[in-house]
């Protein structure tokens, strides 16, 4: 349901819309249609107090209409259980083998019937019936067993009465302030009646203020009047609820007395009270050993995982060192090969070197034979000068060659 729809709802059931469109109503009667009588607007319409009282006493009579009309609908809704036939039907049994299996069973149906109660239309879950057996169902699937229920329900009970109650509050209110309005109105009009004496003429003066203090009075009479009809009408939708919550209590208790089974008494009940503190025993080791199987989980998940981190950052400390050392081998080895290139360049200079130097030789030698044959020749030719006749002279000088070493 909207938030729309319930404002709408709501307001539906607002007894001081309906008080008021009430009151619209009642007024253009009297004075536009057949309730247009002396007496009628005398005591309704003869002084403003009476149609505040009147608008009131009609707020009032709306809100006991709307819990009249509330209260007629929820007996109406007793007829069928909203939870569905019982799966099985909780009897006593002659057996103490029997008691203790049906008394053992915790409250498994709780939540199959909360879906069930879940499934209604909105507008029934703040009936008294509905409310009491979802708090029941509540209460068992939270304590895991019935055990308790009896006292839950009356506990129950003793709620929806207070909430009976409460939900008169503003009828209360009401009631008190309609003959504290007559009274009101009442006071008023005497003290308007007492300034209004001439006191020149005190004898005719006072025959109207005393002939006029009858009117005076018709708003209390008016107020102790309504008052009295709201008590009746009061006392009789008070009845209807308080019948209303009986039925509901013996109809939540058949409900849940033929899904849920009661410990007995004598000596069956003592067994069986004590295999259900056995099988809670049990359940609470179980749950113990759970609890503490999942902690030593969660350790070693953690310590493996640590375990990992600190794998994972020594591995990647080995191969960032693997890394800078593989590195460093690189460099190493470029530094060799540079080496035996320069050894290798350095034999070949050497060849270089020793061809050179063998040429040199070689050059030197070659100078020599030169300039021997020079010295010949210079001295044959010294010897052809010394004979007679003209003979050309023959000079053979060394040819100076230069030899560089490559």
């Amino acid at each position: 349901m909207s938030k729309l729809s319930q404002s709408i709802r709501a307001i539906g059931r607002s007894p001081f819309l309906w008080g008021i469109l009430g009151s619209v109503g009642f007024y253009a009667l009297v004075h536009y249609g057949p309730l247009g009588l002396p007496l009628v607007k005398r005591y309704f319409a003869g002084h403003p107090v009476e149609y505040i009282e009147t608008i009131i006493f009609a707020v009032g009579l709306a809100a006991l209409t709307i819990k009249l009309f509330d209260t007629f609908a929820q007996r109406a809704a007793l007829g069928d259980s909203p939870l569905g036939p019982a799966a099985e039907t909780l009897r006593p049994m002659a057996r103490t083998s029997q008691l203790a299996v049906k008394a053992s069973q915790p409250a498994e149906q709780c939540d199959a019937l909360l879906t069930r109660l879940d499934r209604l239309p909105e507008r029934r879950w703040g009936e008294y019936y509905i409310s009491r057996l979802r708090a029941a169902l509540e209460h068992v699937r939270h304590r895991g067993s019935a055990d308790s229920l009896g006292d839950e329900l009356k506990y129950l009970s003793d709620v929806d009465a207070a909430r009976v109650h409460s939900g008169h509050g503003l009828f209360r209110v009401i009631v008190w302030s309609i003959p504290i309005l007559g009274f009101l109105g009442t006071v008023i009009g005497i003290t308007m009646a007492l300034n209004s004496v001439d006191l020149s003429a005190p004898d005719e003066s006072m025959f109207e203020v005393l002939n006029g203090l009858g009117l005076k009075f018709d708003t209390t009479a008016l107020a102790l009047s309504l008052a009295m009809v709201l008590m009746f009408v009061h006392y009789y939708v008070e009845q209807l609820e308080n019948r209303l919550l009986e039925d509901v209590d013996r109809r939540v208790q058949d409900d849940l007395a033929d899904r849920f089974a009661v410990v007995p008494g004598g000596a069956d009940g003592q067994i069986v009270a004590m295999q259900r503190m056995t099988e809670m025993m049990l359940q609470a080791s179980e749950t113990s050993a759970r609890r503490q199987a999942e902690l030593w989980r969660d350790s070693v998940e953690s310590a493996a995982e640590q375990w990992s981190k600190m794998a994972e950052a020594a591995g990647g400390r080995v191969q960032a060192a693997m890394s800078a050392a593989t590195g460093e081998l690189s460099r190493q080895a470029e530094v060799l090969q540079r080496a035996v290139e320069a050894a290798g360049e350095v034999a070949r200079l050497e060849d270089a070197l020793n061809r050179n130097l063998a040429s040199l030789a070689g050059a030197k030698h070659f100078q020599q034979t030169v300039l021997s044959l020079a010295a010949a020749v210079n001295m044959l030719s010294a010897r052809l000068a010394e004979s007679p006749g003209t003979t050309p002279q023959i000079n053979l000088e060394p040819s100076r060659r230069a030899t560089h070493a490559a």
